[in-house]
Order: C-alpha cells, then sequence, then structure tokens
C-alpha cells in the first residue's frame, strides 16, 4: 500500500487540512500539539475504523455537528479511495453510514451500509488474514509509534520474548492444545462405554438363539399362507374371465340404448334451439328498422372528431385569454402599487398623470379581452347541439352494425343447427337386442358376487401375510444388529486396546505441541537473523567496522571486524539508531511473510527520535536515506534535524486552535 492522498475535515484540530503524498521521504514537522500525530490517527481511522482505538468523541472537532477522513492509496496497481464520517445526534456522536464509501478506480464497491461491512472490503484489498486483528497487523509491518524504534531492543528478554511471539502467532498452538482436551475426554469415555458392554455378552447370545426360533416359526407360517394364496388366485382368475365376457355382452347392448337415446335428446334440443335462433332474428330485424328510422329523423350531421377538435381548441382559447386576462389586472395592480419611480415595464418615471393614462390603457386591453372570450363563448353554445347530435348519430351507427353482425352470424347458425338436425334424425334407428338387457346384467352380478368373496380372501390372507413378513422384518433387523452388537462385542477387547494406544499417541501429541514453539522460534530465528543483517548492510551502506546478529533470545548483538562480540549498548547512537531500524524493518518483512502478505511499500514513523539523543537525531537521516525496499515513508517529528532526509517537507502549524498544513 502506499498512501497518495489524506483528507481531514472537522478532525481535532482540523478543520479542512488535505496533503497530496509522493513515493520518498515525506516529513511533518511543527510543535507539539500543533496537530501532527492527528494526521497519522486519520491514516488509521480511514483504514480500521472503530478497531483503530480512537472514541469518535476525540476524532470530532468540538461544537461540529459532523467529521470526514478521505484516504486515497494504492494497493497491486489499483487506487482506492476510503471516506468514513462522523455525525452528532444529540450528545452522541455515531457513524454516518450515509457518508461512508469506497472506490477502486473510481467506481463505488458495494456496501451494505454498515462500518464491518466497509472493514472487511478493506482487510481484503489489503490481503490480511482474517484471524489477526488488522490494526495490530498495520502497525507491525507498517507503523512505529513513538518511542517504539529503540524500545524494542531495549526490552527485557521476557518482554521482547512475548512481543516476537504475539507476530509469530504462537497462541494458535496453545489454542490447539486446549481443543485436543476434549478429543481425549471422548476416547476416555468410549473405552469406560466399551468395557461395559462387554459385561453383557451371554445376555445377548441367549436374546439371539430365542430370535432365531421364532424366525423359524414365522417363515413357516408365510409359506403355509403363500400356498393357500396360490390356490385362490386361481380360482380367481377363473370367475374373472367369466365376469369380462358378461360385462363386455351388457356394455356393448348399454352403449346401443344410450346411443339411441343421445341422437333422440340432439334431435328434440336442436329443434329448440331453431325455433329460439328464429325468434332472436325478428327482434333484431325490428330494433334495426327502428334504429334507421331515428337516423332518418336526424339526417347529416358533420363530422364528430371535427367538432370535438373545435371545441377542444375553444376551450384552450378561453383558458388562454382567462389567463391574459388575470394578467394584464396583475401588471397594473403592481404598477399602482409602485409609487413613484422607474417603471419595471417600460423604464420610465413614474408619475400621477402616468398612472391614469396607464390605467386608461389597461382598461382598453381588459375590455377587449373580455369581448374575445364572450364571442368565444358564443361560438361555443352554438357548437353544443351539433356535438350532441353528432354524438347521437355516432351511437347509432354502431348499434346498427353490432345489430346487422349479429343477425348475419344468427342466420349462419340457424342453417347449420338445420342441416345438422336433418343428418341426426336419418341416424335415428330402434335398438336391437335391448329387450335381453335385464337377463345379461343378472348373470354379470352372480359373477361378480363369486368375485368379490375370493379378492376378500386374497386379501385377508395378504393382510395376515404382511402382519407375519412385518414381524419377520422386525426380528431380522433384531436378529441382525444384535449379531452385529455381538461381533463388536467379541471385537471390543481389541478395540480398547487399539483405543488406548490412540488416546497415548494423542496424549503425548498434545504434549509436543506444548513445546513446538520452541520449534517454530528456532526456524524463524534463523530467517530473522538474515533479514536483519541485510537491513543492517542496506541502512550502514560503508560500515566496514561492525557487523550484526541475533541471539537465540532475540538480543541483537554487534561484532567488530576481528570477531569480538560488542553490546548495543556500547555502539555510539548513530550505530545503535541503524541496529535499532534495521532490527524493526527486518521483523516487519518477516511478520509480513507469518501473515501471508506481501512486504509493506510503507513505513510510518511517528516521533522517531522521541529517547534519542542528539547524536542519534542527527545519524537517523542518512540511516532513512539508505533504506531503499521501501517505496514510501511518512515520519511524523518536531526535530528540525530529520528535514535532512526529506524529499517532501510538510509544516503543521495551529492558530487560534485550528491546523493548517503547508508544503515547504
Amino acid at each position: 500500500m502506499k498512501i497518495k492522498k489524506i483528507l481531514l475535515e472537522n478532525v481535532r484540530s482540523h478543520e479542512t487540512s488535505d496533503v497530496n503524498l509522493l513515493n520518498g521521504i515525506s516529513i511533518f514537522t511543527g510543535r507539539t500539539g500543533s496537530g501532527k500525530s492527528s494526521i497519522l490517527m486519520a491514516i488509521e481511522y480511514a483504514l480500521f475504523g472503530a478497531e483503530a482505538g480512537v472514541p469518535n468523541n476525540a476524532i470530532m472537532r468540538r461544537g461540529k455537528q459532523n467529521c470526514k477522513v478521505e484516504l486515497e492509496f494504492e494497493e497491486c496497481g489499483d487506487e482506492y479511495a476510503i471516506v468514513r464520517s462522523l455525525k452528532k445526534q444529540g450528545s452522541n456522536i455515531t457513524v454516518d453510514v450515509n457518508n461512508m464509501r469506497i472506490l477502486k478506480n473510481g467506481k463505488l464497491l458495494p456496501l451494505i451500509g454498515r462500518s464491518t461491512d466497509l472493514n472487511e472490503q478493506i482487510i481484503q484489498i489489503l490481503g490480511y488474514p482474517s484471524d489477526i486483528k488488522p490494526k495490530e497487523l498495520f502497525e507491525i509491518t507498517s507503523y512505529t509509534r513513538q518511542d517504539e524504534i529503540r524500545a524494542i531492543i531495549e526490552l527485557s528478554t521476557e518482554k521482547r520474548q512475548d512481543y516476537i511471539d504475539k507476530i509469530l502467532q504462537l497462541a494458535k498452538y496453545k489454542q490447539t492444545w486446549e481443543n485436543m482436551k476434549p478429543i481425549l475426554d471422548f476416547f476416555d469415555l468410549e473405552l469406560k462405554e466399551k468395557k461395559v458392554r462387554l459385561e453383557s455378552y451371554d445376555r445377548l447370545r441367549k436374546e439371539i438363539i430365542d430370535i432365531e426360533k421364532k424366525l423359524i416359526d414365522l417363515k413357516s407360517k408365510i409359506k403355509e399362507n403363500e400356498i393357500e394364496l396360490s390356490i385362490t388366485q386361481s380360482k380367481y382368475e377363473s370367475i374373472n374371465q367369466n365376469v369380462m365376457a358378461a360385462d363386455k355382452k351388457y356394455k356393448e347392448i348399454l352403449e346401443k340404448r344410450r346411443a339411441f337415446d343421445q341422437l333422440k335428446g340432439s334431435e328434440i334440443r336442436l329443434k329448440k334451439d331453431i325455433e329460439k335462433m328464429k325468434e332472436i332474428n325478428a327482434t333484431l330485424l325490428k330494433q334495426k328498422n327502428e334504429i334507421n328510422s331515428q337516423l332518418s329523423k336526424i339526417g347529416h350531421v358533420p363530422n364528430i372528431e371535427e367538432l370535438q377538435s373545435k371545441n377542444i381548441e375553444y376551450i384552450k382559447t378561453e383558458e388562454m385569454l382567462e389567463k391574459e386576462l388575470s394578467k394584464t389586472k396583475l401588471d397594473f395592480e403592481h404598477i399602482k402599487k409602485l409609487g413613484k419611480g422607474k417603471c419595471p415595464t417600460c423604464k420610465q418615471d413614474v408619475s400621477e398623470r402616468h398612472i391614469h393614462d396607464l390605467e386608461a390603457e389597461f382598461s382598453k386591453i381588459e375590455n377587449k379581452i373580455k369581448d374575445d372570450i364572450g364571442h368565444i363563448k358564443k361560438k361555443q353554445t352554438e357548437l353544443i347541439p351539433l356535438l350532441t347530435s353528432a354524438r347521437q348519430h355516432k351511437l347509432l351507427k354502431e348499434n346498427l352494425e353490432r345489430i346487422e353482425s349479429s343477425i348475419s352470424e344468427k342466420k349462419l347458425s340457424t342453417e347449420h343447427m338445420e342441416n345438422e338436425l336433418n343428418d341426426i334424425s336419418s341416424k335415428i334407428t330402434e335398438p336391437s337386442g335391448v329387450e335381453n338387457l335385464a337377463e345379461v346384467e343378472n348373470t354379470l352380478n352372480a359373477f361378480k358376487k363369486q368375485e368379490t368373496g375370493l379378492v376378500a380372501k386374497m386379501q385377508s390372507i395378504s393382510r395376515e401375510n404382511n402382519v407375519l413378513a412385518s414381524e419377520f422384518n422386525g426380528r431380522e433387523m433384531e436378529f441382525s444388529e444384535k449379531g452385529t452388537e455381538l461381533i463388536e462385542l467379541e471385537k471390543s477387547k481389541s478395540d480398547i486396546n487399539a483405543i488406548e494406544q490412540t488416546a497415548q499417541i494423542l496424549s503425548r501429541m498434545r504434549e509436543d505441541i506444548r513445546n513446538i514453539r520452541e520449534i517454530i522460534r528456532n526456524n524463524f530465528l534463523e530467517d530473522f537473523k538474515q533479514e536483519f543483517q541485510k537491513k543492517f548492510e542496506e541502512i550502514r551502506k560503508y560500515e566496514e567496522e561492525y557487523s550484526v546478529d541475533i541471539k537465540n533470545d532475540y538480543e541483537p548483538v554487534a561484532f567488530t571486524s576481528s570477531g569480538e562480540e560488542v553490546p548495543i549498548s556500547n555502539l555510539s547512537g548513530g550505530e545503535k539508531t541503524s541496529v535499532a531500524l534495521a532490527y524493526r524493518l527486518a521483523l516487519a518483512n518477516l511478520a509480513a511473510q507469518v501473515s501471508a502478505i506481501k512486504p509493506s511499500e510503507i513505513l510510518v514513523l511517528d516521533e522517531p527520535t522521541t529517547g534519542f539523543d542528539q547524536e542519534d537525531v542527527k545519524a537517523l537521516p542518512e540511516a532513512l536515506r539508505n533504506i531503499r525496499t521501501i517505496p514510501q515513508i511518512i515520519i511524523v517529528t518536531h526535530e528540525e534535524e530529520l528535514k535532512n532526509a526529506a524529499d517532501y517537507r510538510f509544516e503543521v502549524k495551529k492558530v487560534s486552535g485550528k491546523s493548517t498544513i503547508s508544503s515547504l
């Protein structure tokens, strides 16, 4: 991540401040309390929101109702802009979700509307893992607070160890050790259960023998029922053939009778429908004659569309004249109220004489408009009778067309029904064999009665067999389950032994996990040493007197060219500063590797000279200048000495409680 721009609105002492940043070393100088640290606080708040650990009331400028922080940065070739805002509601200061957003290459990314959603988006952009607090990872890899450059190498061995263990995320192994406890408890419970179940072996064997005898009895009874069912099935099939033959004959005779009755019914229905259709046609003809008579009385009328169009035109003209009349009255009233002065219409001086002349002129205009309105209303009055006749004429014509269409349709329907009636009448003949229908029906019922009795017997046998089969299946399942249980009991001794061995292995593994921290530390230490030496050589380009290394307890140490060990505390101020900075940068790079993120492209130093003597302060600019693996360094300081390290310098001043940022 490389920061391109920071904007603060109503943030602490900043009313409106913004600064553009480029690659290189940017230094913010200013007196204590001028508002320098607010810039770094804004960076963390923009990235992590409430997780930055700054209360809302400590961010917003006093007396303001809202505030905003905007951060623009580049990550993996894409440009992002984050906006977070706060607002005051009563006595509380809350997140303004309506003014919270994130853009990628100028395009707004979708948000649910919660701060947590924005935080998740930023974590994904930075590639941070979800199981580490993002603010802590950012501060380890990119942000060094006051007194932290030298503090870590001056910590006690125990505190330094705890700090680096946190970076290595060794707490995960402790969690794994704790999570294995329930697994071991499970194996212990399983052993106890298996030992208890082993005691029921003899009882289970007796139950299995009893179930086996019952299964033999059930199987024998089911076989007897299957034989009886087969005999009954053969009788049923024979009777069923007789039923089907009698049923076929009965249906053939019945179908003839139904076909005859259906034709007779259709003949009667068609005759009634034809008579009814003729009556309807007579009524329609009468209506047609009445409408033609009414049309003759009305005679010719103008086109209704033209009359309606002309009526609409009269209405619009009247409305326009009414508006013009109202405007004329308002204009004159306005001029009368002006008194003396310039007329807004003619730009002349207004006098009593002028007003009198205007009144006469406006009166003429008003009378002319009223005459025009009266003329239009007269034309409308003359148009209404014609419009009424045209509407009546149109309605009668439409009714006439509908009736004529209906007459034609009814005539065709009548002809179709008459043809259909003639066709049906020609097909009606008295069916043969209907006199034997009752005798055939009695024979069919007798066969069906025998068939029903056989079906009832087969169903009874089947039901009994289903009950027996269900009991057999249940007993068989019980036999299988108890057999499986018996086999499992027989295997219990070997299973118990295997579980005991597995539990012992897991217990030893659990103890090994306790000690795995040392293994990880040792692996990490080798990488740490190499990275530390590389960073020291980068910062101290022309160093020939000393080389550096790290002890097993992470304590940095220096060696002379002859191989003599020199404690860091014995080095000069400039050398100690280089060691501390190299140690800090090496630790940041390895923390990024552990967290599976790319090395940081930005280093933020907040008052890095805190606790430095004058020699340390003088050495720091050169050390910073020699760092080439980090494209962007941002420093907040009150030390003027550090300006020599700056590619870009900004001064922060506070005047009358308001901070400003200026480029030097």
